[in-house]
């Protein structure tokens, strides 16, 4: 554990400072978000497909260096192919063309970046499945036979992520369990606002919503719902954000509970894998702010 905690302080230092990031986020224009991209050594395109591209390749080179030094990572790889295919998902359910169903996905020695084009490219999610078999890929059995229903296979995904994700890391052990947490909060408030359900929607493994709760929740009007959840999940960020009226203020809540917790487990089991954890999602939250950015500038510079 001590040489991957080794190297991820030392990928600390490619991260953006939090006054290079400044400088990006208050880039009015094109041309001044090209240069405060410049600045940051990253290149100096302001469109957001450039920008996505980048910070794809950061995350993914990053995962890959960890990675080298330490197979007790795989619970990590695996979210983030469980993320990468949930993004998919919903673009085949978009009717998105195949260039824009890579958006925000993230390589890794699982779903390297030839076999992530190769799913981008599947014609539909029997497609999808098919390419994923060829790899034996754990979450191949997830998708294979079903119909494209996003939250039904959202909530697969992370059922099996849930199974298949096991560690004796503290830390680690950690970051799955908030991961089904945020992952039942989100199922469970969309149960409750579609009003028909996903037979056995519950995940098991987080540690702060528990079944009865989730189960009330989706049985509830929306506003009763968040109001439930709200009072279980007061112990974390998750609870204003359920009122917050922004589109993505829980995955943002998420990743700050994210931040916070593996941060104190740095301090307290450094040679552990939080510092490992600590960067990645470090880098994911480098890669919320420049995506938001470079799509700020090019909708017209609101913020």
């Amino acid at each position: 554990m001590s040489a991957v905690a080794a190297r991820a302080r030392g990928l600390v230092t490619t991260i953006l400072t939090p006054e290079v990031l400044a400088e990006i986020e208050l880039a009015r224009d094109a041309p001044g978000l090209a240069t405060a991209l410049d600045h940051a050594g990253l290149p100096a395109e302001a469109d957001p497909d450039a920008i996505d591209a980048a910070v794809r390749v950061r995350t993914s080179h990053d995962l890959a260096t960890l990675a080298h030094w330490s197979g007790a990572l795989a619970p990590l790889e695996l979210d983030e192919d469980r993320r990468s295919l949930r993004l998919l998902v919903r673009a085949l359910a978009a009717g998105l063309p195949a260039s824009r169903r890579l958006t925000g996905a993230v390589a890794t020695g699982t779903l390297p970046a030839p076999v992530l084009a190769a799913l981008a490219s599947a014609p539909d999610l029997a497609g999808v499945a098919e390419v994923l078999g060829h790899r034996d890929h754990p979450f191949a059995g997830v998708l294979a036979g079903r119909t494209l229903d996003p939250l039904a296979i959202e909530l697969a995904l992370a059922r099996r992520f849930g199974e298949l994700a096991r560690s004796r890391d503290r830390a680690m052990r950690a970051y799955i369990a908030q991961v089904i947490d945020v992952e039942n909060t989100i199922a469970a408030l969309l149960l409750a606002a579609r009003g028909d359900g996903v037979p056995d929607a519950f995940v098991p493994g987080g540690r702060v919503l528990e079944r009865e709760t989730f189960e009330a929740a989706i049985a509830e009007p929306a506003e009763a719902a968040r109001g439930r959840l709200a009072t279980s999940l007061a112990s974390t960020p998750l609870a204003a954000a359920l009122f917050a009226p922004a589109p993505g203020a829980l995955e943002d809540a998420a990743l700050a509970w994210q931040l916070e917790t593996q941060t104190r487990l740095r301090r307290t089991d450094p040679l552990g894998l939080a510092p490992a954890i600590h960067l990645v999602l470090r880098r994911r939250d480098e890669a919320r702010r420049l995506r938001h950015a470079g799509w700020r500038v090019a909708l017209g510079g609101t913020r």
